[in-house]
This record gives structure tokens, sequence and C-alpha cells, in this order.
């Protein structure tokens, strides 16, 4: 007996310590509008799901200006359960179902994330974007992000299969990482023919200005879809997977026969092949190499940086893999050189809205 109380005594410390640590903030944007948030399941029934015959359903996430305040909000909401990252309480800047600013017209960002990434795993980004006037629509796929929450309380997470072999056969990620880009460009194809999906959001649409972006393979299926679709203004890629093998069908970037503004961002101490000049080559394009890693765009690389013991591990991965019990967190790739995570976290957002501008 008197060692459960001990038990309990020790565990209500423990909760009550937690409790009492102060929450993590994202960076604060620093454009002249605050920042909305809402989640939106999208449903195409004409489309089955990557691994499944049911019909194709899947998650965005809308960031939009909205006029400015000091609040905050917890973050991934919807994903998340009040916005917990590891242990530690994480705070926004995107408040949900804020109101919309009325009759003004802003450009439109559709952003998808890297395989196995959350569509709200680059907040720090789309804030930053949403406070300078950008409307955000980042969408992440079933069965490819590594967990997906609808909002009936579902759950999808990677099939076990997927999940071995994207990690030991490269064979087979290249054939899985095709399937996830026709799959996504498809879902562009949604949006542009079902506006009327995002309510009364899409009044405020400015459809002569829509980008793609991408980090990863969400960098190929930009510049893959933007460049060969008359619809897109322009391209973002965040460090896609270019290497010497076929994505897509291509070895490369493709052909930009519109000329299209694209921007490239490579990290300079990314895992990938060297890309050598290839990008130079590509009509109207420019392009940045920071000295980081892979990872360091997303918001994983702010939270290894501030959050002690970031990242699930191994066991902690398949347990939250096996009761679906929330996104995958890692701390690999984060590494950002010479860059202190706040110096990186304010220049990188804002070098793309500067690139952005001035379109």
């Amino acid at each position: 007996m008197i060692f459960v109380k001990v038990i309990i005594s020790l565990l209500a410390l423990i909760f009550v310590t937690q409790a009492m640590e102060p929450p993590l903030v994202l960076p604060e944007p620093k454009g002249i509008y605050s920042v909305g948030t809402i989640n939106i399941e999208l449903s195409d029934p004409s489309r089955t799901q990557l691994r499944t015959s049911e019909k194709r359903r899947w998650m965005a996430t809308v960031f939009y200006p909205t006029e400015k305040t000091k609040i905050t909000a917890p973050y991934m909401p919807g994903t998340l359960d009040n916005g917990l990252v590891c242990g530690t309480k994480v705070l926004g800047h995107a408040i949900p179902h804020a109101a919309l600013i009325k009759n003004h017209k802003f450009p439109v960002i559709i952003s998808f994330p890297g395989r196995g990434g959350e569509r709200q795993l680059l907040s720090i980004l789309y804030e930053t974007l949403a406070s300078h006037g950008y409307i955000v629509i980042t969408m992440d796929q079933p069965y490819v992000a590594n967990f997906v929450k609808f909002p009936d309380g579902s759950t999808i997470v990677l099939t076990l299969k997927d999940a071995w072999y994207l990690q030991r056969d490269r064979d087979y990620r290249y054939a899985y990482d095709d399937e996830a880009i026709a799959s996504a460009m498809k879902d562009i194809d949604f949006i542009f023919d079902n506006l009327q999906a995002f309510g009364d959001l899409s009044n405020s649409f400015d459809t002569t200005k829509i980008i793609l972006m991408g980090h990863s393979i969400g960098g190929n299926i930009a510049h893959i879809k933007g460049f060969s679709d008359q619809r897109i203004h322009a391209v973002v890629d965040i460090d896609s997977k270019i290497t010497e093998r076929a994505v897509y069908g291509r070895i490369g970037v493709p052909p930009n026969p519109e000329a299209k503004p694209v921007l490239f961002i490579r990290g300079m101490q990314q895992y990938q092949e060297d890309v050598g000049d290839q990008l130079t080559k590509i009509s109207k394009s420019t392009i940045w190499s920071p000295n980081v890693q892979h990872s360091a765009f997303s918001d994983t690389c702010y939270f290894a940086a501030k959050i002690p013991d970031f990242g699930l591990g191994f066991w902690g991965s398949v347990y939250n893999w096996f009761f679906k019990k929330g996104p995958y967190f890692s701390d690999i790739d984060t590494n950002t050189g010479s860059y202190t995570v706040d110096g990186w976290f304010e220049q990188y957002p804002e070098y793309i809205v500067s690139w952005l501008d001035q379109l």
C-alpha cells in the first residue's frame, strides 16, 4: 500500500511539474495580418484511397489572413490533442475559425508536405505567408502522411507493408512516390473544380495567382504539376527529390515551357545526390542554397532545438503507429548549420515571402 501511494505521488508530481512548464510558442509572424485556420475534409467519390477500396477522402488545412490580434492557439488543431508535441504544449498563431477579411482577394498557395509528413508540419512557414497576405491550402494524403485524423475521429496511418519497405527497398520507395505524386495531382485538379468546398473562403481566392509549393516529394508535385498546368502562376520547390533515378518517369526536373517563375530552395547539407547545374537551365528560375539539412524547413527542426528529448525513437514510433496515437515526430536531418534556429526560422520564411511579393 505504501509503495502504491509513493508511485501515485510521484506520478502526481510529474503531472503538476509538466502542467507548470510554460508552453512553447512558435515564432511570431511578421506580416501586417494575423492568421486564421480551418480544417476541411475533401471527398472525391470517383476515386479510391491509395491502399484500400474506400472512396477517396483527405484533409486540407487553410491558413488565411485576419485582422491583427495577439492571440495564440494550440498547434496543429484537428490533428493533435491540445497542441501536445512529445509532452510539450505548443502554441501557434493560427486561430481556428477566425473571422475572414471580407471584400479582398488574396493569392492562393497550394502546398504539400514531404512523404510521411502531415499537412500542418510547416505551420511556421504557413503562418508567415498568411500574415503577409497569402491564403495557404495545405493537404496531406492518407497512406502517405504518417498520420491523418478526420473530423469524425477516424485515423489513418501507413500500412505495415509500406512502413517496412519504404525504409529498406529503394525500388519500392520510388514506385510508391510515383503513386503519391499522381494521386496528389488529381487532388489539385479536384480543388480547381470544387472551390465551393472551401465555403466563404473561396470568395477571397485570387484564382489568377495560384502558386504550387511543396517540401521534399511535395516539391516534386509542385514542379511537375506547376510547369504543365496553365492554371498555375508560379512554383516554390523546397528541397525536392532530384536524383540520378527517374521520378514520375523523368530524371531531373521537367522543362518549364511557359517560363513560369520558380524558386528552387536546396539544403546544401541534404542527403540527396548532387543535382549539378541542371536547375540553372530551368527557365525563369531562382535558386537559393542555404547550408542546412533536408528537414530544417519543417517545424520539427524548431522542436528539435526547443523541446528536451524531442523525437519518438524506434519503440515510441512503433507504439505510436500501432495505436494510431498521433504524428510521428523525428529530429533526423534538422541541422541548421551556422544559423541559430531562431535566426533560421526568421530568415527562411521571409525569403520566400520576398520572392513571392515580386511576382
